[in-house]
């Protein structure tokens, strides 16, 4: 029988329900719940070795625990279970400060590019971060003042002009200028994290709609977008990202797509099908057209009231875009552009969410539309985010050439084949600070840890063994802190590498071996900070060309600060303490002696491996994408 608890482990979890997860019916040293100082406590007492501290989840609590705390929310920053993230932190045990609002307000309730203000109702002091001026955009000295540490939970919707993402890089930039810690709940990228389009923008139309460059699709999750930005742009942020998880695991690119329910994050986003045709839609606010605000369709609908709508789709659909089909539809709005006029134009119909590319199929319904009437369209020249000196086309592209191009009527397809070679740059320079797989079908990852000679070579040589022999593909890494070659000194591979190649392979029969130094540039996994920690994240080994991904399953031995499902091997004969008695992630024990890990956690004696471990892990949710995998081989 399924606990609730089950059940909400095999949905995408949030990053904010992940932080809680250990909260909720745990049971340190076996005497009922822990306040956050005794989580706390434990973890302290668990990192005396001189062991990484847990993990990004651990390492959050520390953070969090028994500080004050600023958070930055809005409407749709709710559990699983549709609670808001201020009654569901405090109602853990944190203690919330302040709550500060990004663009549309605390309440979610203001429109586009309307200056909200602060001290909404609510039960604790409420800061806006969007006000009248580029400057109310980050927090002042005296709202930061008095805090020990900034949470920052908001859904993104994946494409570059949302301006939430931006408003968590200009609070950690804020933060770290001031030394206070920032961290970054995840949550889903309703565009998935596989596909990247766009060109990126010109260092000179950067703007609230693109701080940084990034393509407009970035394929990213706004604790991605954190740790990209603190390491690419030098922010030193002291930050944290909890990440998301499905079945006791990391999510796969794909699988951050899925948003368990929908909660409005702005007025004019109602549903996941607004955000898949944002990425181009979004466009429209740079022209005299409606982007259809002010009906229930916004941005599905677009027109205006000198467009016939027979005639704009059949522009439309001669385009012949990949995914997509244009229906003449006329509609009157509310609010907003051409409020209570008749408009002509047309409903956007995704029919293909794999093929369609947003941003191209809009550039090129835009210039179509131009050209069926330019006297009457009209480019947005009012202020737009802050800026007053460009047309708001060019921030929203990030470039003049789009403009240009559609004025003069020449072709867009040369400019469009740029893009290839911004995606490609953008894809490789994203890579290190990815927290989700890229594979489609992810292997099932289970790490074996415990402290030093505790036995966790034998329980994983034991684990592969009897894997391998059900005729899994395996796969092993083993990390160790300690520093030494990996080949005999004097042979020739390790004198090509102390010779400064970078990296050696040696192929030897049919075994071959790659030595490479992993330093500074290596990307820490728990900020994201490029010269915090000199050992690579355990994503660069399973996504990287070492052969991993392809894994039914892989064993890790060691990694113990990687959010994936532990199995902690404890030894008596060794005299040292279980390092994760209050890791969520620990789903089970290997041990000869009494420990306090929770009592709902199964215990195994090392003659029990393999047999009933295994038994007990092909049963877990841990195993479950390995038999989706071999339902859908």
């Amino acid at each position: 029988m399924k606990t609730r608890s089950h059940e909400k482990q095999a949905r995408l979890m949030s990053g904010l329900d992940f932080l809680l997860e250990g909260e909720e019916g745990r049971e340190p040293r076996g005497h009922g719940l822990a306040s956050g100082e005794a989580l706390l406590r434990a973890r302290e007492e668990s990192s005396s070795s001189g062991d990484s501290a847990g993990g990004a989840i651990a390492r959050a609590r520390r953070v969090l625990s028994g500080k004050r705390l600023g958070l930055l929310c809005n409407p749709a920053t709710v559990t699983l279970d549709f609670v808001p993230a201020p009654q569901a932190l405090l109602s853990a045990g944190f203690d919330v400060r302040v709550l500060f609002g990004p663009e549309h307000g605390l309440t979610g309730a203001a429109q586009d590019m309307e200056a909200v203000a602060g001290g909404e109702p609510s039960r604790l002091p409420v800061i806006s971060l969007y006000g009248e001026t580029y400057a109310d955009l980050a927090p002042r000295d005296e709202h930061l003042e008095g805090l020990d540490a900034v949470v920052c939970d908001l859904q993104d919707v994946g494409s570059r002009y949302y301006t939430f993402v931006w408003t968590i890089a200009l609070v950690m930039r804020e933060c770290a200028r001031r030394k206070i810690p920032v961290v970054v709940l995840d949550r889903p990228n309703p565009l998935g994290g596989e596909i990247v389009e766009g060109n990126l923008p010109e260092e000179r139309l950067l703007s609230f709609v693109g701080l940084y460059p990034v393509p407009v699709r970035h394929g990213m999750t706004a604790g991605e977008i954190a740790r990209w930005v603190n390491a690419e742009q030098g922010l030193a942020c002291d930050l944290v990202v909890v990440p998301m998880r499905k079945a006791g695991r990391a999510p796969t690119r794909r699988e951050i797509a899925g948003t368990p329910a929908w909660v409005l994050p702005s007025p004019n986003m109602p549903s996941p099908e607004t955000a898949r045709v944002y990425p181009g839609a979004c466009l429209l606010e740079g022209t005299n057209l409606s982007e259809g605000r002010g009906t229930t369709r916004p941005f599905e609908l677009l027109g205006a009231p000198w467009l016939d709508a027979d005639e704009a789709a059949e522009r439309a659909n001669a385009l012949g875009m990949p995914g997509v089909v244009f229906r003449p539809h006329v509609f009157r709005p509310t609010f907003h552009k051409h409020a209570e006029k008749t408009c002509g134009g047309l409903q956007v119909h995704v029919t293909d969410a794999t093929a369609f590319r947003p941003y191209e199929t809009y550039l090129r319904l835009l210039k179509a539309l131009f050209d069926l009437d330019p006297d009457r369209f009209r480019w947005r020249t009012e202020t737009y985010e802050y800026r007053d000196d460009v047309p708001a086309i060019d921030l929203l592209t990030g470039t003049a050439t789009y403009r240009r191009l559609v004025g003069t009527g020449e072709p867009l397809d040369e400019w469009i084949s740029t893009f290839r070679g911004d995606e490609a740059r953008f894809v490789e320079q994203r890579r290190p600070h990815l927290l989700y797989s890229t594979r489609r079908n992810s292997p099932v990852v289970l790490l074996v840890t415990g402290a030093h000679e505790s036995g966790k070579t034998t329980v994983a040589v034991k684990l592969i063994e009897a894997l391998a022999k059900e005729g899994l593909s395996v796969g092993s890494l083993k990390h160790t802190d300690h520093t030494y070659e990996t080949d005999v000194e004097g042979k020739d591979s390790q004198r090509h590498h102390a010779a400064g190649a970078e990296p050696a392979v040696l192929v030897a029969g049919r075994r071959s071996a790659v030595h490479r130094r992993w330093g500074s540039s290596a990307s820490d996994p728990l900020t994201g900070s490029a010269a915090a920690l000199e050992r690579p994240a355990l994503s660069v080994f399973l996504e990287g060309d070492y052969g991993l991904g392809e894994c039914d399953v892989v064993i890790v031995e060691g990694y113990r600060s990687e959010a994936y499902p532990k199995i902690e091997v404890c030894r008596a004969a060794t005299g040292r303490a279980p390092l994760s008695e209050n890791d969520p992630s620990v789903i089970a024990v290997v041990t000869d002696r009494a420990t306090q890990h929770a009592s709902s956690i199964p215990r195994f004696t090392f003659d029990e491996v393999p047999g009933p471990l295994l038994l007990f892990l092909r049963k877990s949710p841990v195993f479950s994408l390995l038999h989706q995998n071999e339902v859908g081989a």
